[in-house]
């Protein structure tokens, strides 16, 4: 690696980094391109020789690593986990993915922060959606109780978005997982 791909690498670790920050306190639409340069401690032309759309592709890029990471941690508890225990090790999996990213990565894959429609946007929206599909498709195992999956996944993604809103309280949020869990294992 060259010292000018580690500089590069280095710009948007650091871009990625500072918008993602900015867009979990701020929301996308209140966060600048000048906001996120001056938090990663870069120059505005950097991002956008990196990002060329500017905050949007920021908000694509992150959104990418959003579902890459939602798909790692439901493929490694799918490997993990006999047919018999995969239903709750995806669902546990899935509900800590949820609390470790405090909701910026629920919105980002939902892309829920208002863009502006591109075909970039477009694109980026049916690919998740397939993703999504796939991964799901992928915790369903043998069982193909596909219909019971996708209800479960509304569901923790519903009480998650709740608690997001102020709707629910987080004793509420745990409460109605495990009854959701109850119901996601059952025989």
């Amino acid at each position: 690696m060259t010292d000018v791909d580690r500089r590069r690498r280095r710009t948007v670790t650091a871009v990625s980094t500072a918008a993602r920050t900015l867009f979990e306190e701020r929301g996308y639409q209140a966060a600048t391109v000048a906001d996120i340069a001056e938090l990663a401690d870069v120059a505005v032309s950097s991002i956008y020789s990196n990002f060329p759309g500017g905050k949007q592709d920021i908000y694509l890029a992150l959104a990418e690593q959003a579902v890459t990471a939602n798909e790692r941690i439901i493929d490694e508890a799918v490997a993990a986990s006999s047919i018999d225990d995969r239903a709750g090790a995806v669902f546990d999996a899935y509900v800590r993915f949820h609390r470790d990213d405090d909701q910026l990565a629920f919105r980002l894959i939902a892309l829920t922060d208002a863009l502006e429609p591109t075909a970039k946007f477009g694109d980026l929206r049916v690919a998740i959606r397939d993703r999504i599909a796939g991964v799901l498709l992928r915790a369903v195992g043998a069982h193909q109780n596909i219909d019971r999956t996708i209800a479960t996944w509304a569901a923790i993604n519903g009480l998650f978005s709740a608690r997001t809103q102020g709707f629910i309280d987080d004793a509420t949020l745990d409460r109605a997982l495990a009854d959701t869990r109850m119901w996601a294992t059952a025989p």
